[in-house]
Formats: C-alpha cells, structure tokens, sequence
C-alpha cells in the first residue's frame, strides 16, 4: 500500500518520528532569540498532544498522540482513512493566504490584521491559513514569538505548523488542528535576491514544502526588488531557478526536486510591480470603479504585461482583481500617498497541476485604514487533497455493518426470549 492508497482502518494515529525524539533528549539549553540562529540545535517543547520545535527562526509542530494503530505512509504520517475522507464530505479543504507590508512597524501592528481575520468571520475562516509577513523591524529580536501570540488566538482550532524568520521577511502557517496529524514535516528554504541578504528590507523569497494527506503544496512569501521591474523579473527567476526540495524527488522517484514538482504553488508577497501610467481614477469612491476601470489600469501595469511577455510568473494564474490598490498609503489613514501612482504590488498568484484541484473563492484587501503604507491582500481557495472519493463497495459495507449492528442492539434492548 503506498501514500496515495487511503486506509480502510479508522483512528487518530499520531505522526511523529522515534528517531527525532531520540535526538530531541540530547538538545542543549534554548539560546536567546539574538543569539540562535538555523545552525543551532532546535529545542523541543512536549506537552501532551504536540511537540514544538523551535530554533528562533523556523518551528514547526507535530502531533505526538497515538490512540490508534494506523498504516503509514510517505513521511512517517499515517493514510488517511476511507471512514476520514466520507467525513471531509467533497475531499475539499478551504486555503488562506494572507500577505502584508508592515512597513516596519513594531508587533502590535498584527493586532491590526488579527483584528481584520476576525471581522471578516466565516470569509476567511480556512484549514490552512499562510501568512507572509515583509519588513518586519530588524530591531525587533522577539518579533517571531510574540506575533504567534497575537494570531494564534484568533485562529481558533488550529495549530501552528511552522513559522520561519529571514531576517525582515517571515512565514507562519497555521493547518486545524484535525487535520495536522495528516501533514508531513515540512522543507523550508530561504533565496535571497542578491548575493547577500540584507538584515533591513530583505528581498528574496521564504518557501515551505509539506505533503497535506494526498497533495504536495509549496507555499511562497516573497519581497521582490523596488529598483526596476528588470530586478523583479531577476529576482523571481532566481527564486525559480534555486528552490529545491529533496522530499519531491524522493516521493516521485525522479530528479525533479524544483517547485513544479508538486501539485500546487501559491505564491504571494509584496512584488513590488508598479502602476507606471498616471490615470484620474478615485479608487476611494467604489462607485466610480468598474470593469473598465480594471481593464484599463492592467493594459499596462507591470506585472501584466510581464506575464504577457512571458518574463515572469508565466504558468501562474491570478484570480480577477476586484479591489483598489494597496500601495502606497499614508500610515493610519485610508489616503493614498500624494504624487505617487497607486500600485497593486501586494499579489496573489497560484500554480496547480490540475485545474480541478484548486479553485479561488475570494481575492481582496482588508479595506479601511491602515497602520502601514500597504494594506494586507488576501485571497482563500477550495483545495481537493484526497484524489478519489470513497469507493462504493465501502459505502454498501459499512451500511450493512450499521444494519446488522442496530438490529443486535434492538434483541438485546428486548431481553431473552422465552
């Protein structure tokens, strides 16, 4: 039975590695946030359903509960059950991403956007929720775990699985906690856009793979050049040409470890491709804003006509953009900074090896004022992880066994008959 076969056998089995828990004894003592880095060993934090991994630049979570024997697959994680996917009803599971420009602003900035994900309820309510984060401030050592305490709350029953920090640009990723014994441990690179990164203002890319019961997703949080939309489309080849994930090529037993060896890419971030022609639109007065309006302004906007030149992003797609630009604002005000032509640089866009597989449900901005001179653009997807749906025959089987088992309760409940 290989990863792509669903399990008959029910339980919640646990997806941890022995061998990782071996080495997890022999950890030195947790270093300060300034002084850790990737090369340090991680500290392990137990309690009783997770372990929590955590270096001060990367953490992921694995579940450690084992109440039932399963069959396990690629990864160490257990197949998912047939009894598991007639639950999940379509085979479907509901994505967010989120990817904001704090512009440098201390923690308490997300307290902003927490507050947003809570107001929009059941729009943005997901399994898995990917939050990229950009300039965040170099001097702010603690950022990484405090920010977890601000978001974490509003995400109600989910986990984090993994949160990695380079440098001004961060990562975290949040899958409910039902569905987290299903992922597999995740690979996580960092490309930086020049030869060195730069600890203000990082450009580069953060790239997380992970296996999510039957579909490989990597996700990407980018900061591209502000220079000149020659460095952009530089910068995403780059990132391109250098992400490699070992895990890919292990489970297809071939040599294409590349980001197009999975089955689905989102790639979000701030791009930083800009509006270049002057136009009289009020984007603050919705009314004014049609079709047309989008039409007109995408004729000629930079990352368009780069994807019609095919010099970047040219197998993504992005779902119709439907909202004003997010760039760039006076800091906590809705105004548009003067002499300066509003851009849609914060993006979403998506890969997927089949069309059937991912689906856009929303693409927007968190409207009103914002505490940076960007707003958060957030986009949610239906994302079908299980490739078949549960065979007939198991259906008929378990019904039967429901009718066998009703009826011996029934003669119990009756008593003996004399």
């Amino acid at each position: 039975m290989d990863a792509n076969t669903p399990s008959a056998s029910g339980g919640d089995p646990k997806s941890g590695d022995s061998s990782s828990e071996k080495q997890s004894h022999q950890t030195p003592t947790r270093h300060p946030p300034w002084l850790r880095s990737s090369s340090q060993p991680a500290t392990w934090r137990n309690s009783a359903s997770f372990n929590e991994i955590s270096d001060g630049n990367w953490t992921y979570c694995i579940e450690t509960q084992n109440t039932a024997p399963a069959v396990k697959g690629f990864g160490n994680v257990p197949i998912v059950s047939y009894d598991v996917i007639e639950a999940m009803g379509d085979r479907k599971l509901k994505v967010c991403t989120v990817t904001w420009n704090i512009n440098e602003k201390g923690v308490k900035i997300l307290s902003h956007l927490a507050q947003k994900i809570a107001e929009r309820g059941q729009e943005m309510d997901s399994d898995i929720f990917f939050i990229s984060l950009q300039e965040i401030p170099s001097t702010a050592p603690t950022f990484h775990e405090e920010a977890l305490r601000i978001l974490e709350p509003v995400l109600n029953g989910h986990r984090l699985y993994l949160s990695h920090r380079a440098w001004s640009q961060m990562v975290i990723v949040f899958i409910r906690q039902k569905h987290l014994r299903y992922a597999i441990q995740p690979q996580v690179s960092f490309i930086a856009s020049g030869a060195m990164a730069k600890p203000v203002r990082t450009k580069g890319a953060i790239a997380v793979c992970l296996r999510l019961y039957q579909r490989f997703i990597v996700l990407i949080g980018c900061h591209l050049s502000h220079a000149t939309p020659q460095q952009r489309i530089q910068d995403y080849a780059k990132v391109v040409r250098t992400l490699r994930f070992p895990q890919l090529a292990r489970f297809h037993a071939h040599a294409k470890d590349e980001i197009f060896g999975s089955d689905v890419v989102l790639w979000i971030g701030d791009l930083n491709f800009r509006v270049t022609v002057e136009s009289n639109v009020d984007w603050r007065d919705p009314e004014k804003i049609t079709e047309k309006t989008f039409r007109d302004v995408f004729e000629t906007e930079e990352l368009a006509s780069h994807r019609k030149k095919q010099l970047a992003f040219t197998d993504f797609k992005e779902a119709p953009i439907k909202f004003p630009p997010t760039h760039k604002f006076e800091p906590d005000t809705d105004n548009y900074v003067p002499k300066r032509i509003p851009s849609f640089t914060d993006r979403v866009l998506f890969w997927v090896r089949n069309s059937e597989w991912l689906q856009n449900i929303q693409y927007d901005c968190m409207r009103g004022t914002t505490p940076s001179d960007h707003k958060a653009v957030f986009a949610t997807f239906w994302l079908t992880v299980i490739n078949k749906p549960v065979p007939e025959h198991y259906k008929q089987q378990k019904s039967l066994e429901r009718e066998i088992s009703m009826k011996t309760n029934s003669v119990d409940a009756s008593g003996p008959v004399n």
